[in-house]
């Protein structure tokens, strides 16, 4: 049986078989014994006490309890930042204007006056003046040229990127490598 309890001794001239057991249990087996042992023998006689026997009756009860031990292991997790410069260059759309103004000088009628219009790629803006003369007349006198041009330009700049690494140490109060997949000491 386990560490004292329930072990069988004998003990004294009569040979009688004692169990060891925990104060409270001996109580409640000698407390049983009493109880179970008959006063008077089933014939109703009584025999002097010297012929009786006296056997004790002992019960054993397990007690069951959990606790919590600190093992001393742990977990160290670190993270380190890193920085590393890169230069970027993607294109970038630019347009420009040119303006190009182009004397006419011509009268024009009423009912033709020329609106905005684009011919090829280029925006044409009619400038009118209305002019005194004996008569009123339409006199276009410019004509504004607008044309777009273009290109790609490129503007370098420097942009930081960040990179993080994580590391994670197990460690012990022993100073024992910890296996992290099964928890158990590397020897």
């Amino acid at each position: 049986m386990g560490k004292g309890r329930g072990q069988l001794s004998t003990k004294g001239p009569s040979n009688t078989a004692l169990v060891k057991t925990s104060k409270p249990a001996a109580e409640k087996a000698s407390k049983l014994a009493k109880l179970k042992a008959p006063r008077t023998p089933p014939d109703g006689t009584n025999l002097p006490a010297a012929s009786r026997t006296v056997i004790p009756v002992a019960a054993e009860f397990l007690e069951i309890g959990k606790r919590i031990v600190d093992t001393g292991r742990g977990v160290r997790v670190s993270k380190t930042v890193h920085e590393r410069e890169q230069v970027v260059d993607e294109p970038l759309n630019q347009d420009e204007l040119h303006v190009e103004r182009v004397a006419i000088n011509r009268f024009i009628e009423p009912s033709d006056v020329p609106a905005i219009r684009q011919e090829e790629g280029v925006t044409v803006v009619p400038i009118l003046e209305e002019v005194l003369v004996t008569e009123k007349r339409l006199l276009l006198k410019e004509e504004v040229r607008i044309s777009r041009v273009r290109r790609q330009v490129h503007q370098p700049q420097r942009v930081v990127l960040r990179t993080e690494e994580v590391s994670v140490e197990h460690f012990d109060d022993a100073d024992a490598p910890v296996d992290a997949s099964v928890g158990s000491k590397v020897n």
